[in-house]
């Protein structure tokens, strides 16, 4: 059984039916199969709960703060400042996709309107009045870090929980978000906004914070979701209307870097450079690595130095 589908397993059993029940009610959603593509993600063995603990020298990292997190077992295998509060940047966007995904179907259709393009950021080239489905621009948001997408679905969710005005629907869409880290017991993860933009950059006010241990566990749980985990993006996607997009990744490790299966970039200058990768190293062994408060450059290289020390004897 491989480790990713052991793992949706267990969500499924100790994890998903808590959430259920917290989860306040609004309009019905369809079905997510949150197994069916999880088999073919991995083809590894269980990981080994019992092993001797690691020998080897830490990691220096650029990053203020970051961990190496089994999700499988709920254990920390690395942690620096994990305990810190940083900014997180577009990691955001993970919770903007579950607290979507938690409401309503990946084939629902959302329209793009003219508040949404006016995001700062330019990624995906939406224009008023198309439609995507929620699957394709939460494809769009993760892949090319699109804040146009994070706030369209923003702003349908919301409107279907009461929203009268565009301002309004994001409104309740980021206390859904704020709910969603509270019922999962993150209780320094705060959210101001769907996207992980700087409210200040110029006076250096961050949006959306979190602890390097927080976001892991945080991901732990999107991981539930095979749209979020999914080891590789379509190259392109389309509007419903015919418009193509071809997408390029934010995240150069999903490319070329063995084991590497998912992740989601960020960056801000205020938060500075923010990782995290979902990670098979070595073979048969689920991790979510983090990294928080490096640079654009150095994110990369300091999760590239995660991954040796986690494939070292």
């Amino acid at each position: 059984m491989s480790p990713v589908f052991r793992y949706v397993v267990i969500c499924c059993a100790l994890i998903g039916g808590v959430l259920l029940l917290v989860v306040p009610l609004g309009p019905p959603r369809s079905p997510v199969n949150e197994t069916s593509s999880y088999a073919t993600l991995l083809n590894a063995t269980d990981p080994v709960s019992n092993e001797a603990p690691k020998i080897t020298s830490r990691p220096q990292l650029t990053a203020q703060a970051a961990v190496v997190y089994n999700p499988l077992q709920n254990e920390f295998l690395f942690q620096k400042n994990a305990e810190t509060v940083f900014g997180i940047a577009s990691i955001t966007k993970i919770m903007t996709a579950m607290v979507a995904l938690e409401r309503i179907g990946e084939n629902d259709v959302i329209e793009i309107h003219k508040s949404a393009i006016e995001t700062e950021g330019n990624e995906g080239t939406l224009t008023d009045g198309e439609h995507f489905t929620l699957g394709n621009l939460i494809i769009l948001m993760l892949t090319a870090s699109s804040n146009d997408a994070a706030v369209a679905i923003a702003e349908h969710v919301g409107f279907l929980y009461g929203a009268s005005s565009f301002g309004e629907s994001q409104t309740i869409f980021v206390r859904l978000m704020n709910e969603t880290a509270r019922n999962m017991g993150l209780a320094n993860t705060h959210f101001k906004n769907p996207t992980g933009l700087d409210i200040d950059e110029e006076a250096g006010i961050l949006s959306n914070v979190s602890t390097a241990r927080e976001t892991a566990q945080l991901i732990g749980h999107a991981l539930r979701y095979p749209i979020v985990a999914m080891r590789t993006a379509p190259p392109i996607l389309s509007s419903e209307e015919g418009a193509i997009r071809t997408l390029s990744s934010t995240h150069v490790l999903l490319i070329n870097e063995p084991g590497v299966i998912s992740g989601k970039t960020g960056f801000t200058d205020t938060a500075g450079g923010t990782l995290v990768t979902t990670v098979e190293v070595p073979l048969g062994k689920l991790s979510v690595v983090v990294v928080l408060g490096s640079t654009r450059t150095d994110r990369f290289d300091d999760t590239l130095r995660l991954l040796d020390w986690l494939r070292a004897p």
